[in-house]
């Protein structure tokens, strides 16, 4: 702490006030369902929010009410689109720790990545010299791993988070504001975008945040990330390895498990819904494809390379066969050329919690459909999709934040 600093504010007088933000923020709400948001819809886009401050949700019990929620919603409203938002959040993440975090979750499979350790650098007063240095290492790390956007947040003003509003909480605004300052020159550097945040507006008595808090800031970042998306051409998803898939399915334990009844209930859902035959949930290792939930028939596993759906997880945006007896591909499959008689296919691709698509959310019609009727199943197929992608986080193991 240089001496400007120590003139302002005493080391010892810091070091309580950082207790107290600690002792205040371990009392606070956050959420703790799975780590995404999103909103169905065509041609998604993902988006990836990585880090401490208003990535962690503070204040509020859901994803969906917090950040990545509000942002998905923005986006879609924005864009006519789908949206994806993942989150990996870390209660004291700064830049340091941010390479790391960012580094393992693979920046390069999603549209944006947006960042966020400001406003914990800056309560711990950070030194500007060697944070420049440090931020230009993390936004150039993350461009060159392929994202078509970085976007770096700008500490909000740190006096409007209620246990931070003292003459500590004065200091460390104070040294946020020359921090933003920094930050905007390097994104300008790395080709990152800076996004500075506001302080929200009044918000309900006692609350540390609210819903309607996230939602300012999603507005706020999706105007800054909407021209920058447009200016870029969205890449397709890369096709899992069939190691990759083996490896996901080991970690959520999808081998060993019986039957899931809120599965069940999904693809019971897509067979109504759709009118179908046969709706599944089916899974992909490297080897073989198995329905880890059915509905309208008790499959077995296959050989992978009579699965359809491992055509439909090497889609961007799903998967419809009108007609499988006039489409060589599928023309001499057993399911089609013998007696199940099946014709028609629709299905859509399911990530693992950590990005790796798994498997896929289908059905199967005995009767042909037009290509259009089979698009708007697409739509449905979608939403479910993203309804089982959610339940897989029940069964990830549990993170160390």
């Amino acid at each position: 702490m240089d001496d400007e600093r120590v003139s302002l504010l005493s080391r010892s007088a810091m070091r309580l006030w950082l207790v107290h933000v600690a002792t205040v923020r371990s009392r606070l709400v956050r959420p703790l369902d799975g780590r995404q948001a999103y909103v169905a819809g065509r041609r998604p886009l993902r988006v990836l929010l990585v880090g401490s401050g208003p990535v962690m949700g503070w204040g509020v019990g859901s994803y969906d009410l917090a950040l990545p929620g509000a942002m998905a919603r923005a986006l879609a409203a924005s864009t006519g689109r789908g949206a994806v938002v993942d989150v990996v959040p870390h209660p004291s993440a700064g830049v340091r720790r941010l390479r790391r975090l960012v580094h393992a979750a693979e920046p390069g499979r999603y549209d944006a990545v947006v960042l966020s350790g400001a406003v914990a650098d800056a309560v711990r007063m950070a030194e500007p010299k060697g944070w420049r240095t440090r931020l230009h290492a993390l936004l150039a790390q993350t461009v060159s791993a392929g994202t078509r956007t970085v976007v770096w947040l700008g500490a909000q003003p740190i006096r409007s988070i209620p246990s931070f509003d003292s003459r500590p909480g004065q200091a460390a605004q104070d040294h946020a504001e020359r921090l933003n300052g920094i930050a905007r020159e390097v994104c300008g550097e790395a080709g990152a975008v800076f996004v500075p945040l506001s302080g929200p507006p009044p918000g309900a008595a006692g609350r540390h945040r609210t819903p309607s808090d996230y939602l300012h800031w999603a507005r706020e970042i999706v105007d800054a990330l909407i021209p920058a998306l447009q200016e870029r051409v969205a890449p397709n998803p890369a096709a899992s390895e069939g190691s990759d898939r083996a490896q996901a399915i080991a970690r959520l334990k999808l081998g060993s498990r019986g039957g899931d009844a809120r599965l069940d209930g999904i693809v019971g859902t897509a067979k109504r819904t759709l009118g179908t035959e046969i709706a599944m949930f089916t899974v992909l290792d490297d080897v073989k494809a198995w329905p880890l939930a059915s509905a309208g028939a008790v499959l077995d596993e296959i050989p992978i390379e009579q699965s359809a759906c491992i055509h439909t997880i090497r889609t961007p945006d799903g998967m419809v066969v009108p007609n499988a007896i006039e489409d060589p591909r599928f023309a001499g499959s057993a399911l089609v050329a013998g007696p199940a008689g099946l014709r028609y296919y629709a299905g859509y691709p399911v990530e693992a919690p950590d990005g790796t698509r798994i498997g896929a959310i289908c059905v199967f019609g005995r009767t042909p459909r037009e290509r259009a009727d089979g698009e708007a199943d697409l739509d449905v197929l979608r939403e479910l999709a993203l309804l089982a992608q959610r339940e897989l986080w029940r069964f990830a193991p549990a993170a160390d934040d």
